[in-house]
């Protein structure tokens, strides 16, 4: 691929699959729910109010369309209390020669290797067929690691669907918070996310990339389930989804759900004794489930709130 190409080429892919990155997983790994659970006009937002501050915990849909808007007052209401805004990552550096320069370094096999020596025969024909029904040339995906190809793969199909990075709730907060020049803050970087996956062995890259070949049809029923989950405030079927989801997954589940979170409460509890209050943005799944960032600040004794 000319370098010219293979930049704009990560550049739009960094965006997608950055912003997009765990909401793309949870959609590959999520079994249906037969049914939603009853919610009580509540929203994904959480509040903990200390003596001296409130911090709002938002859950996120990483790619919506232009038709979800506008979002809830609660959400508005959050945002203009809090003084600083804290994200996953800064969405400003995804598009930056470094992140190029990262995304490149870390989805590169090693020693000349491509795609098809990582993964068995019968992967790399579902690649095929996949590639020509989406109609985008297999080359572009040659040099790659098979968990980029994945996450990259439902990237592009949501955004096939008619779902956006640029409709993210992060990105919509992020660009508020720009605008109205409040501070913002991140939890991770994206070398610390895009880490995640490669972690993982080819076999497990293999067999990822394998089951998003073959849910990739039944996509928008699953993130349409999801989507539904979230304008509700149904936490129970959300952490439904993504517990059953993970279940068979349980190590790649700890990595981009427990793990992160015991290191994202350091820098929580410094919100929590801070005199700002804080508005926390981040994916919807972070937030529900006995390892969510909700119990875990209950487990410390903080009172939490759903708005």
């Amino acid at each position: 691929m000319p370098k010219s190409i293979k930049s704009l080429f990560l550049t739009t892919l960094g965006k997608l699959v950055t912003t997009g990155l765990i909401t793309a997983l949870v959609v590959i790994y999520v079994s249906q729910v037969t049914h939603l659970h009853a919610a009580e006009s509540k929203h994904f937002l959480w509040s903990v109010e200390t003596p001296q501050n409130q911090v709002y915990f938002l859950g996120s849909i990483h790619v919506l369309s232009a038709d979800d808007y506008p979002l809830p007052q609660v959400m508005n209401d959050a945002f203009n209390q809090a003084d600083n805004v804290v994200f996953e990552l800064n969405i400003n550096d995804l598009e930056s020669l470094e992140s190029q320069a990262i995304m490149l370094e870390i989805a590169t096999p090693p020693d000349g290797k491509t795609l098809l020596d990582l993964i068995s025969d019968e992967t790399y024909h579902l690649v095929q067929k996949t590639m020509e029904k989406l109609q985008y040339p297999i080359q572009i995906f040659t040099n790659f690691k098979p968990w980029f190809v994945s996450m990259s793969l439902m990237s592009l199909q949501l955004q096939n669907l008619g779902f956006d990075p640029l409709y993210g709730v992060d990105r919509y907060f992020f660009e508020q918070a720009i605008a109205q020049d409040k501070t913002i803050m991140s939890l991770e970087t994206m070398r610390d996310q895009l880490k995640i996956f490669d972690s993982l062995s080819w076999e497990q890259q293999d067999e990822m990339l394998r089951q998003t070949l073959q849910e990739i049809d039944t996509l928008e029923d699953s993130f349409q389930q999801m989507l539904q989950a979230w304008k509700s405030g149904d936490k129970q079927t959300l952490e439904d989804l993504i517990i059953t989801g993970f279940k068979d997954y349980p190590e790649l589940g700890n990595r981009l759900f427990r793990d992160r979170h015991v290191k994202w409460m350091t820098e929580i509890q410094n919100f929590l004794q801070d005199d700002k209050n804080y508005l926390v943005v981040v994916g919807a799944g972070h937030l529900v489930g006995e390892d969510g960032i909700v119990q875990m600040l209950r487990d410390q004794g903080y009172s939490v709130q759903q708005q």
